[in-house]
């Protein structure tokens, strides 16, 4: 099987957009498939050169899988061949009999899988409850197929100490905060009473999906939101959401006097304790390594039914995490590995549960090992890869 990879050679490096790809690629090799990269330089357009090296690319090409890493690609998908009478064909991707899979690794309401033309459409979500969502805010789009995909790992992004001992006796936070987002900035919408309807919702319930929250405030209102003023909501809604529990879970951890390092931009400004050092932001190796040196490290998560990256990267790490996602990773990672679960609901108590689990480095250190096992076990590309192949063909 042959696969093309649609690449933007304009995202900075490094970040996740090059290490996924990186991973999928290798995972590729490794299950004996062949793979290549469409290099375009923006995401919302391509240059004439750039299609006109497409096209000679699609005259000689032999193409079985797409695999686009959060729908950047979406513009090589909408390039059509013409036919022989002057009319438009095809687009190029079809013309190859080539499934397309469209990797989210976000919020579907974040990405641009409506624009993306393929009669093949596979989508890869990192949340279960992604299916349903994009039926409700993408009525338009056609999938072939759905797969369970989140981000996986892969043992380059391995920085860990050789030693366990010599990590850091603390916990690690990584991840930027906007202050000014903390506040409730969509005044000057319409249906203002609406955006706060879903706020106080999903506030009360952030154990619950955010769009589950929008449908029951916007339905005790009484107001049915056509489906592009619900995806707008939901951007707005969920953006503020991330600050918001970002803000509450480091905060509720800094105060209960633990060592704790927080790498990321905007926690200058809120006044931690002198317990919790920040670090300004940093590149995606650099997180690596912040990674690997830690024992303990906390993930707040809006993935509520699935996993962002971080989780799995901590586990290959040998770092033991604490999160909230925990409807799908308590099944994936069990109870007794390095994966420590605690609800949004209630923390009252987690940094004293946070600073239990540090004061028994024996039994910290076990768990962590048995997070590995867990992520090289089943959470590598390879196993991405083929649950793709599983739902294309």
């Amino acid at each position: 099987m042959h696969i093309a990879i649609p690449f933007c050679s304009s995202i900075a490096a490094p970040s996740f957009y090059q290490d996924f790809i990186e991973g999928i690629e290798a995972a590729a090799a490794a299950l004996g498939h062949s793979s290549e990269r469409v290099v375009f330089a923006q995401v919302d357009r391509l240059e004439q050169d750039e299609l006109d090296r497409f096209f000679r690319w699609s005259r000689q090409a032999r193409c079985d899988l797409v695999l686009d890493v959060c729908c950047w690609g979406y513009g090589l998908s909408r390039t059509r061949l013409w036919n022989s009478d002057g009319s438009v064909g095809a687009t190029i991707f079809d013309s190859l009999g080539a499934r397309y899979c469209a990797l989210l690794y976000d919020q579907p309401y974040f990405q641009p899988l409506a624009w993306i033309e393929t009669d093949g459409l596979v989508v890869g979500c990192p949340d279960h409850n992604h299916a349903e969502l994009i039926r409700r805010i993408y009525p338009q789009v056609r999938m072939r197929a759905t797969a369970f995909v989140p981000p996986a790992t892969r043992l380059d992004n391995d920085c860990s100490f050789a030693r366990w001992l010599e990590k850091w006796p603390g916990i690690l936070y990584v991840g930027n905060l906007a202050p000014q987002a903390l506040a409730r900035f969509w005044q000057d919408v319409p249906h203002r009473d609406a955006y706060d309807a879903v706020a106080d919702t999903a506030l009360a319930h952030p154990d619950r999906p955010l769009h589950l929250c929008a449908i029951a405030a916007l339905h005790h209102l009484g107001l049915e939101l056509p489906a592009p003023e619900l995806v707008e909501l939901l951007r707005s809604l969920e953006y503020w959401m991330r600050q918001q529990l970002r803000h509450r879970v480091v905060t509720e951890v800094a105060r209960s006097g633990i060592p704790m390092r927080i790498c990321g931009d905007g926690w200058d400004s809120i006044g931690l304790p002198s317990n919790a050092e920040v670090h300004p932001q940093s590149d995606y190796r650099g997180f690596m390594k912040l990674i690997g040196s830690a024992r303990l490290a906390l993930d707040v998560s809006t993935y509520l039914g699935g996993a962002n990256d971080r989780v799995f990267n901590f586990a290959v790490n040998r770092t033991a995490f604490f999160t909230n996602a925990h409807a799908w990773l308590r099944e994936a990672f069990g109870n007794e590995s390095g994966a420590y679960f605690y609800s949004l609901h209630n923390l009252a108590g987690l940094g004293e549960r946070i600073a239990d689990v540090l004061a028994h480095p024996a039994e910290l250190e076990r768990r962590a090992e048995r997070a590995r096992e867990t992520a090289l076990a089943g959470h590598l590309w390879t196993h991405r890869l083929q649950a793709v192949l599983e739902a294309a063909f």
